[in-house]
């Protein structure tokens, strides 16, 4: 992108077009991937990722049930009368 900037500046192309519709290139390559070698790093980060999130949403889900629970039972108990 930045080529493509000097080079608008340097032909004087700026006012014909605003900087950000000047002539660029993308920079990014697009490789075809080796499925005969796997990225094990990647595959494994992956997994314990989406591992770790699904343990921490149930250890996060079963604390709000027993607060819950324990909420449930302080209104009962005040509701049932105890004085």
């Amino acid at each position: 992108m930045a080529a493509g900037l000097r080079a608008v500046r340097r032909w004087g192309l700026a006012a014909a077009a605003p900087p950000r519709l000047a002539f660029t290139r993308s920079a990014s390559v697009v490789k075809k991937g080796n499925n005969g070698q796997p990225n094990w790093l990647g595959v494994g980060m992956a997994f314990g990722t989406s591992a770790a999130l699904w343990g921490f949403l149930i250890k996060e889900h079963n604390e709000d049930e027993m607060e819950y629970e324990r909420r449930k039972r302080e209104r009962r108990h005040k509701c049932e009368g105890c004085s």
